[in-house]
């Protein structure tokens, strides 16, 4: 089941809505259509509770001030491309530093700050966007589909684009989850699974750096399921050589792991007071594992309070600043050629 309320007005005057999908057992997701943001991931617990996953505000109005991305699709391209710029075709272009020197989500201006259009459909719902040409200065009129469906547990959101002029593109979703329930605390004590045997090193701006490394015998090894707090503390701080990473990204993690099997869970994570289990799959090439380090203090949804740690997020995506690096995979598409990527999200407890 789908239903469309009322979720906000824009300060220009243009009606936001909100889309509440419900499962047949009664497990809700809401999406909006400003930034295509995930508003509540409302799952089944061992207790037999619902629990709400995401992290989040209650009003359009935080959404629109919001500096954290909350839910939101992240576009014309995810993560960090260095120094504001690239070339391509032999054209320079420049792009908002939002990020110290770099470009971090699109810039200022990224996807998570558009209002979308919407249709819905019997079984999901399709959201629009178009980006027009040197949009926060990426090249070509860009238009973007989000097909968002939630079943038997199952949230899909598949992306669909097309460009008119080359341009480098990846979109993701950047929600922050906390297994527990939003606004319980830390997810330090969150058991994660990575599906990857090589991560990317950042330097001192975390931007991802070449070669990708082995995660062999270091704090970056979620091959088996590790707590995360095992893995940064105290042992990351004290003897082990690859500690000024986590204490770069603020504590915790900011990196990019390549996948290894797409034909498996890219990863998997599991609350550790509700049980709740939390596979994602897609098809794209790199993932974005992020500990909520920089999340500070912000007043979030039902009175809740979010601290540094009290989310994380697994964004998949292409790998960060690729058009700048050209050992990693290829990330632009070609005009007039479209391409399409997914990501799904399976709850289970």
């Amino acid at each position: 089941m789908i239903a469309k309320s009322l979720f906000g007005v824009m300060p220009d005057g243009r009606k936001v809505y909100a889309y509440t999908f419900k499962d047949a057992v009664g497990q809700s997701v809401v999406v909006s259509e400003y930034g295509c943001a995930i508003l509540e991931i409302n799952v089944f617990g061992k207790d037999g509770g619902l629990h709400d996953v995401a992290l989040g505000y209650d009003t359009l109005a935080e959404y629109i001030d919001d500096t954290r991305n909350f839910g939101a699709t992240i576009g014309r391209y995810a993560n960090r491309i260095a120094g504001g710029k690239f070339t391509l075709n032999g054209v320079t272009y420049w792009l908002p530093q939002n990020d110290g020197r770099n470009t971090l989500h699109g810039g200022f201006n990224g996807f998570g700050k558009r209002l979308f259009s919407s249709e819905a459909h019997d079984d999901c719902v399709v959201f629009k966007l178009n980006s027009p040409d040197l949009d926060e200065g990426f090249p070509g009129n860009f238009a973007l589909s989000v097909t968002v469906s939630f079943n038997d547990g199952r949230l899909t959101m598949k992306y669909d684009y097309v460009c008119d002029k080359d341009t480098p593109a990846s979109i993701t979703n950047h929600n922050y989850f906390n297994l527990n329930g939003h606004g319980m605390g830390m997810i330090l004590n969150h058991k994660v699974r990575i599906n990857a045997e090589r991560y990317c090193k950042a330097n001192d701006e975390l931007l991802a750096t070449t070669p990708c490394k082995s995660v062999k015998g270091t704090p970056f090894d979620f091959r088996e399921e590790k707590v995360i707090i095992n893995r940064i503390t105290p042992r990351s701080y004290t003897v082990d050589p690859y500690s000024q990473e986590i204490i770069r990204a603020g504590g915790g993690y900011d990196h990019c792991f390549e996948i290894s099997d797409n034909k498996k869970a890219v990863a998997e994570v599991t609350g550790d007071v509700t049980g709740i289990k939390l596979a994602i799959y897609s098809d794209m090439p790199a993932l974005q594992f992020y500990t909520g380090n920089q999340i500070g203090h912000a007043c979030g949804k039902n009175g809740a309070v979010y601290n540094t740690f009290d989310g994380f997020a697994m964004e998949c995506q292409k790998f960060p600043n690729a058009i700048n690096e050209p050992s990693f995979p290829d990330c632009v598409i070609k005009a007039g050629q479209p391409e399409s990527s997914y990501i799904e999200y399976r709850f289970t407890h």
